[in-house]
């Protein structure tokens, strides 16, 4: 029992530095990839605003879906646990939540790239005026570097409320609707903000 832990222990040590390295070089592409994001979204956009930000919506929303809606979405543990012919119980493996939480993650921060960060968005901001030649979609851009943050952690809180009351249909369908109406939330406020 103890010589397969080690293996196992022994064989995560290369998987952690295999992540790490993926890691660094996934945000080193991302820290290259404003420029040609931009000009795909606007492109995509064809210079109307309200389109322009609902991609940037779709973006900020994608990490607290893929949060809330796969825990939202797992059936309650049965209460009585069935059992087998024999009269054992058969063992039952709590479901995991990791590939989802990896694309999440991914999406966190692929969707910072079109987006000045709230702390300096001076220098991400020049660069979406020069590819989009229009101040209400580095606007938009900004707002949506605010609200990023917002819907982020709407869509983490849904993610534990769909766990924590797996067993209550009701919440983890608010779970859902918050996951899915925060980046709405924020599309209409940006929108709103631009007349």
């Amino acid at each position: 029992m103890d010589r397969a832990q080690g293996m196992r222990q022994g064989a995560e040590i290369p998987l952690a530095i295999g992540a790490t390295i993926l890691l660094a070089a996934y945000v080193w592409v991302l820290m290259r990839a404003t420029t040609p994001v931009v000009t795909v979204l606007a492109f995509l956009a064809d210079g109307h605003p309200k389109v322009y930000a609902g991609f940037l919506a779709v973006l900020v929303g994608l990490p607290g879906l893929f949060l809330a809606v796969p825990r939202a979405l797992t059936p309650p543990p049965p209460r009585v646990t069935p059992s087998t012919a024999v009269g054992r119980p058969l063992p039952t493996r709590p479901r995991s939540f990791v590939r989802t939480d990896v694309l999440a993650a991914v999406a966190v921060l692929f969707a910072q790239v079109p987006l000045p960060p709230p702390w300096q968005p001076v220098g991400k901001a020049a660069t979406i005026a020069n590819i989009t030649r229009s101040a209400e979609l580095v606007e938009l851009s900004a707002r949506f570097g605010t609200y990023s943050l917002v819907v982020l952690v709407v869509g983490v809180f849904a993610a534990v409320m769909a766990k924590v009351y797996n067993h209550a249909a009701g919440y983890r369908v608010i779970a859902i609707i918050l996951a899915v109406g925060a980046p709405v939330v924020a599309w209409f406020l940006a929108i709103r903000v631009l007349g």
